[in-house]
């Protein structure tokens, strides 16, 4: 991982090993680590580390993800979402492989809470 602290990280619904981060530079500079927006997936419960940013912005990147707003649904494969300090929602529905935005120019978002619903 490029960073050692953060707040925000979700477990896989379905597989034990694996889970998702967002780590942040430090606590005194909290914005995204290398100022990139990219979640990080371990599927070795945490031995290794891999970036996931398809679809994630690509420029310097300053929306810091706090703890509650980073998760995961019961899908298979998984839905991983995120929100950030600078209004934006994202997703993935593929267990983080692409992304896409949902929202955008909305107040800091502190909380992200996701669901399948259906048949």
């Amino acid at each position: 991982l490029p960073s050692d602290f953060g707040f925000a990280a979700a477990a896989h619904p379905h597989r034990a090993d694996t889970a998702y981060v967002f780590p942040i530079n430090a606590d005194i500079d909290r914005v995204p680590a290398e100022h990139r927006c990219r979640v990080f997936r371990t599927g070795d419960a945490g031995s290794t580390w891999e970036p996931l940013s398809a679809g994630l912005p690509e420029e310097t990147h300053y929306g810091t993800v706090l703890r509650d707003a980073l998760c995961t649904d019961d899908a298979d494969p998984a839905g991983v979402y995120f929100g950030n300090r600078n209004g934006e929602v994202y997703a993935s529905a593929d267990d983080g492989d692409t992304w896409q935005q949902l929202a955008s120019h909305l107040p800091d978002v502190l909380c992200v809470r996701a669901a399948v619903v259906g048949s």
